[in-house]
């Protein structure tokens, strides 16, 4: 082994280097052959017994043309098509603001809009769940989606135990928090991009609209990307301009990140006293 080589022989490596430089061809052939025997027998004691590289080979291909040169070349197959997202394919979708003349005008028709129109989601019109709550509340809640057990309620899960909790720690009267979600029902690994394209950021602005709500909290990523803020800052705060009014915005993570990490509820809560402050 190198290792027993190295102990046996202290200049070992010294006397390697002059002799390379010798002028006998064959000593220099015999000494080169030594010091790979010595790394190999390093490494195999190492336990390293392969050789790696990080561009990937046709192993096959190669074998298979030096047994057959003058074998035809098979032309290489394309890659495969990226695959499709689990959720829904908004692009393949008609334009919603295409629409958008019938789009409910008052709240109190919102909620069976968004139950049944065929419109918002290519798939059937099944575990849809309403938005609840009264127009002009103090606080509009905007999440990605409802929860897994959502049926007939908005967050009536671990979420919507949070939001509750929540909602007595700011001081609001039960209930009293606008609830909503950016899609009607619970869409794993949905398109975001292909539902901001489709237009679901104008229904989500046209509802905030019927709701008026005196300030907003956006408690997800990517409802708040189609919600696009007018202004939108590094703090996490924002307005959203809605005809006339500019409602203060503010940007928080997902209730079940902040169950899951207290420290997300703390900087959440100090982020929410300011805003507050300043709104």
């Amino acid at each position: 082994m190198l290792r027993s080589v190295l102990t046996a022989e202290p200049n070992f490596i010294d006397r390697k280097a002059t002799r390379l430089n010798s002028d006998r061809p064959d000593l220099r052939a015999h000494e080169l052959r030594t010091m790979y025997d010595a790394l190999d027998a390093f490494w195999q004691d190492a336990g390293v017994d392969m050789a790696f590289a990080d561009e990937p080979r046709d192993w096959l291909a190669e074998a298979e043309e030096k047994a057959n040169p003058s074998a035809p070349t098979i032309p290489k197959m394309p890659p495969p098509p990226p695959p499709k997202p689990l959720g829904p394919t908004a692009p393949e979708q008609e334009r919603l603001e295409d629409k958008k003349d019938g789009w409910p005008h008052r709240l109190d028709d919102f909620a069976g809009w968004w139950l049944s129109d065929a419109s918002l989601d290519n798939a059937p019109a099944v575990r849809r769940v309403p938005p609840r709550g009264a127009s002009r509340p103090p606080l509009m809640v905007i999440v990605a989606e409802p929860e897994e057990t959502d049926r007939d309620l908005l967050l009536s899960g671990p979420d919507g135990q949070l939001m509750d909790a929540i909602e007595r720690a700011m001081g609001y009267e039960p209930q009293a928090i606008y609830r909503a979600s950016a899609l009607p029902r619970r869409t794993p690994a949905a398109d975001w991009e292909g539902l901001a394209a489709a237009g679901m950021g104008a229904v989500l602005r046209h509802h905030v609209s019927l709701v008026a709500p005196e300030r907003l909290l956006v408690l997800s990523r990517e409802a708040l990307t189609l919600l696009s803020p007018d202004e939108f800052a590094r703090d996490g705060t924002g307005f959203l301009g809605v005809g006339e009014r500019q409602i203060p915005l503010i940007a928080a993570y997902p209730l079940d990140q902040m169950a899951a990490r207290t420290g997300y509820k703390r900087i959440f809560w100090q982020r929410w006293l300011a805003f507050i402050s300043d709104s």
